[in-house]
């Protein structure tokens, strides 16, 4: 499957990462820095008017391959905050993703918006790293952690002030999600087959508490599917290929949350 491979390369990756800063070095760094608190990211995406965005910078994936050939991070950050989106997420994975941690520190000095960085966290190491990196929330995918190890991450999120979006696929995986998760993702797309099916985050959203920040992801393409979320009262919506592959992200944005 290939999030196994996706493991297996965040692991290798941290690994070589600490031979560069260790965790306590991490650590050190982080006490040196001031103002730790981030803008929330929770609290944007609770509106009681609409579906917030979650607008996604993807230059690949390893299903679709190269999705935007004339990639430029932060001209696509410029586009989406000028569109008014409630939040970004930032691939950070770099092998299958072409995505870089370097993203995140860029985008924050120019932008206020909350940053979510989407990689596949493996270990604390890459927690400590999106804060020094800037991030405001980070990813936890239930189908990659054992409890122990979602309890663990989702702490030291809390102690770093940052939030998590926890993402699931199925019934399980949300009730393991809803025991310490604030903000629980409903994954529309298969993870062994990488098929999509918008109706998954209809199946699962009973087993979603009601006190907790609902997300949906994945195929969201078109007005209609938004207006589907809105239906269901989802908090937000994680959209990236199909602003990603659209010549004008403010039409792509605009046709999406509006209509033609």
């Amino acid at each position: 499957m290939i999030l196994d491979k996706l493991v297996a390369s965040s692991k290798a990756r941290v690994e070589k990462a600490k031979e560069k800063t260790s965790v306590r070095g991490m650590i050190e760094r982080l006490d040196k820095m001031n103002n730790l608190v981030s803008p929330s990211f929770a609290d944007t995406l609770v509106s009681p008017n609409d579906v917030a965005v979650i607008a996604e910078i993807k230059k690949a994936s390893p299903s679709k391959g190269l999705i935007r050939a004339d990639f430029d991070h932060m001209s696509i950050a410029e586009e989406y905050v000028a569109c008014g989106v409630n939040a970004l997420s930032v691939l950070t994975e770099p092998e299958y993703f072409m995505g870089d941690i370097k993203f995140i520190p860029e985008i924050k000095s120019k932008f206020s918006v909350p940053v979510l960085r989407k990689d596949f966290t493996v270990d604390e190491y890459q927690i400590y790293e999106a804060k020094l990196a800037g991030a405001d929330a980070v990813l936890l995918i239930m189908a990659a952690l054992t409890d122990a190890e979602f309890k663990k991450f989702h702490a030291l999120c809390d102690e770093l002030s940052l939030c998590a979006l926890v993402e699931t696929h199925n019934e399980e995986e949300v009730k393991r999600a809803s025991e310490y998760g604030k903000i629980i993702g409903i994954n529309n797309r298969n993870l062994a087959t990488f098929e999509e099916d918008i109706t998954t985050c209809e199946r699962l959203l009973p087993f979603i508490p009601n006190d907790k920040i609902k997300v949906a992801e994945s195929a969201i393409r078109t007005h209609e599917d938004f207006c589907y979320l809105r239906g269901l009262s989802f908090d937000a919506a994680l959209i990236g290929e199909a602003f990603m592959r659209s010549g004008s992200i403010k039409k792509a944005v605009d046709t999406l949350r509006y209509g033609n």
